[in-house]
């Protein structure tokens, strides 16, 4: 991939979604991620072929919602990740997020809850 592809690539508005884990997971509570088609993609972790942590928290039987929203570049994704600290902007754990990049919480934001059928195992 040539450089400017890569940049282009790295512009490209998408969605950039919290997931909020049902169970923490050794640390890892929360899941930050980038996609151009946010059902499919949450489908696709569902069914565990999504990011390597999702498909692990899958795979130990521990399910995820989805919390929050924004429209963003992977550029604006790294900087959330940078910036650490989910718990922080997740309404989940905390009764009043921060927004930093995030969008504000709206009341029509329904959270998307995959449960996993096979339980914690």
């Amino acid at each position: 991939m040539t450089r400017q592809r890569a940049k282009t690539l790295y512009q490209q508005i998408g969605v950039i979604y919290l997931l909020h884990f049902d169970q923490p997971y050794k640390h890892a509570k929360h899941y930050t991620g980038w996609t151009e088609d946010l059902l499919d993609r949450l489908d696709r972790h569902a069914a565990g072929r999504g990011a390597r942590l999702v498909e692990v928290i899958w795979q130990a039987g521990i399910g995820f919602t989805l919390v929050r929203l924004c429209e963003g570049t992977r550029a604006t994704e790294r900087a959330i990740k940078n910036a650490g600290g989910a718990a922080r902007y997740c309404p989940a754990c905390t009764p009043h997020p921060r927004n930093g990049h995030w969008a504000p919480v709206t009341e029509d934001l329904i959270p998307r809850t995959y449960p996993n059928p096979a339980g914690r195992r």
